[in-house]
C-alpha cells in the first residue's frame, strides 16, 4: 500500500492505494487563504503543516483499522507550485506562504521585463515567462520591500520544501516544483545563476536539487519506523500521469479554482512569443502548456458574488443547459484575477460583451463557463502550433461535472477522455511515478 499526499492551495488530501493501484481510503483537509493587502494572497505555513499532519494521521488510523493487513510502504507527496516562503536556519517560517495567486510584485514583474529585454532570455533557460506568480519574481518584492527580513533569511521555500524540512529536516527540492519558479535552468536541471542574480540570492539560499523518485526518512515519531517518504513532483506534471496523457497527441486539462492545459514531451519546448511555460516532470520529461487563473473560480463569483444565489454550485452550473451554445451573443473574458496563459498580464480584467436585455442569468452561466474554456483553447491553439492533440483528458472538479465535459467537447472539438482518477488525477499520478521504484504491479 501507498499512500500519496498533494499539497493543493485549496485543500490537501491524502489517499492510499492498494498494490494495483485501487483507493482504499482517503482523508482530506482544507487550507484557509487570506489577503492581507489588496492583490495578496496568503496562507499561514504552520496552519498548512497541521493540516498535512491531520491528514496523514486520520489516514494512517483509518488504514490500521479498516485494512489492518495493508502497511504502508511509502508516502509520496505532489503539491502546487509557485508558492514562496522564507524561513530561518532552524526552518521556521519568517514570512506567510505567498501562493500563486498573489499578485502583489505586478511592478516587479514589469521592471524585470523592461530590464531584460522583455524576459526573453530568462524564459529561454527557466522555460517560465515573466509575472507576479513566478517566485523569482516574488523574491524581488522581498528583496525591495522587506530588506532586513531578506537578508537575515536562511532559506527560501516553496510549500512542499517546507512541508519536507518539517518532515525530514532536510532543505531538499524536487527538480519538478524546482522548474517552476523561474529560479533554475531547464536544460541543466540546476539552479540558473543569472536567474539567482535577477532574484538577489545565492544557491546556499534555496534547497537542494534532488530527484522526483528521491527518498527520506521522517524525523517525526508518527510515521510506523523504516517508512521512506518520497519527494515526489508538482501536481501539475502529476496530473499528467494520473489523467492518462503522457503520449504526444494527448493533453490533460485540469479546471478547478483555476485552470490549466499541458502536454507532456520528452525534451524542453518553448514559444517563441513566451505564451507557454516548460517545467519539468523529472530528467527525461518535460510539461508543456498553459496555466489560467480563472477556472470554475469565475462562476463561484458570478454565483456568489453577482446573482448571491442560493442555488448549489451545481444547480447553478446547470442552468447553462437552457441556453445554447454562444449564449445567444453573450460573451465573457474572464480575467477577473488578470492573467496567465495566455497573456501573462496581471493588470487584465474581465467583461462581458453582447448584452442584451434579451440575456438572462442563465446565458450568464453559460457565458462564463464558455469564456473559461475558451480561453484554455486559446493555450491549446499554441500548443498545436508544435504538436496536433488528438484526445483531450480531463482532470479536477470539473471532470465530474457532465455538464462541463460536454462544453469542454463543443469548444474543443476533440476526442474527451475522462479517466477514473477523475478530481484525483495527481495524487494518482504520484503513484504511478513510484510504482516502479517499490516494485509494485
Amino acid at each position: 500500500m501507498v499512500i500519496a499526499l498533494d499539497i493543493g492551495t485549496t485543500n490537501i488530501k491524502a489517499v492510499a492505494f492498494s498494490a494495483v493501484g485501487a483507493a482504499l481510503a482517503a482523508a482530506e483537509r482544507t487550507n484557509q487563504t487570506f489577503a492581507s493587502c489588496a492583490g495578496w494572497s496568503e496562507q499561514a505555513p504552520a496552519k498548512v503543516f497541521q493540516n498535512v499532519l491531520e491528514v496523514l494521521s486520520h489516514l494512517l488510523l483509518k488504514m490500521a483499522q479498516e485494512h489492518p493487513m495493508d502497511k504502508p510502504r511509502a508516502i509520496v507527496f505532489s503539491s502546487a507550485m509557485h508558492g514562496l516562503v522564507a524561513v530561518d536556519n532552524a526552518g521556521l517560517p519568517l514570512t506567510n506562504f505567498m501562493l500563486w495567486s498573489d499578485v502583489r510584485a505586478v511592478e516587479e514583474a514589469r521592471v524585470l521585463r523592461q530590464k531584460g529585454g522583455g524576459g526573453e532570455d530568462l524564459y529561454r533557460r527557466t522555460g517560465v515567462p515573466i509575472h507576479p506568480m513566478s517566485p523569482l519574481v516574488k523574491l524581488i518584492w522581498l528583496r525591495k520591500n522587506l530588506p532586513v527580513l531578506f537578508q537575515k533569511t536562511h532559506k527560501f521555500l516553496g510549500i512542499k520544501e517546507f512541508v519536507w524540512f518539517r518532515l525530514t529536516g532536510k532543505f531538499e527540492s524536487d527538480i519538478s516544483c524546482a522548474s517552476a519558479t523561474g529560479l533554475m535552468n531547464l536544460w541543466k536541471n540546476e539552479w540558473d545563476n543569472e536567474a539567482l542574480a535577477a532574484a538577489g540570492i545565492s544557491t546556499e539560499q534555496l534547497p537542494i536539487l534532488v530527484s522526483p523518485t528521491h527518498t527520506a526518512m521522517s524525523v517525526l515519531r508518527m510515521f510506523p519506523e523504516g517508512l521512506p517518504l518520497i519527494i515526489g513532483a508538482s501536481d501539475g506534471a502529476l496530473a499528467n500521469l494520473g489523467s492518462g496523457a503522457t503520449d504526444s497527441g494527448q493533453v490533460a486539462i485540469t479546471v478547478g479554482t483555476s485552470a490549466a492545459i499541458r502536454m507532456m514531451t520528452n525534451t524542453p519546448i518553448l514559444d517563441e512569443q513566451m505564451r507557454t511555460f516548460c517545467y519539468r516532470l523529472d530528467a527525461k520529461r518535460c510539461i508543456v502548456g498553459g496555466a489560467s487563473n480563472n477556472g470554475t473560480n469565475a462562476l463561484e463569483w458570478l454565483r456568489t458574488s453577482v446573482f448571491q444565489s442560493s442555488l448549489s454550485p451545481e444547480d447553478f452550473a446547470n442552468q447553462a443547459m437552457a441556453v445554447p451554445a454562444g449564449a445567444e451573443g453573450l460573451q465573457f473574458f474572464p480575467y477577473l484575477l488578470g492573467e496567465r496563459a495566455p497573456l501573462w498580464d496581471a493588470s487584465a480584467r474581465a467583461s462581458f460583451v453582447g448584452l442584451t436585455a434579451q440575456h438572462t442569468q442563465a446565458h450568464f452561466v453559460r457565458a462564463v463557463m464558455e469564456g473559461v474554456l475558451i480561453n484554455l483553447k486559446s493555450i491549446a491553439d499554441l500548443l498545436e502550433e508544435k504538436t496536433p492533440i488528438q484526445t483531450i483528458h480531463v482532470s479536477g472538479g470539473f471532470a465530474h461535472n457532465k455538464l462541463w465535459v460536454s462544453m469542454l467537447g463543443e469548444v474543443f472539438q476533440k476526442e474527451i477522455v475522462v479517466g477514473t482518477a477523475g478530481g484525483d488525477a495527481s495524487v494518482c499520478g504520484a503513484y504511478l511515478l513510484v510504482k516502479e521504484v517499490l516494485g509494485i504491479g
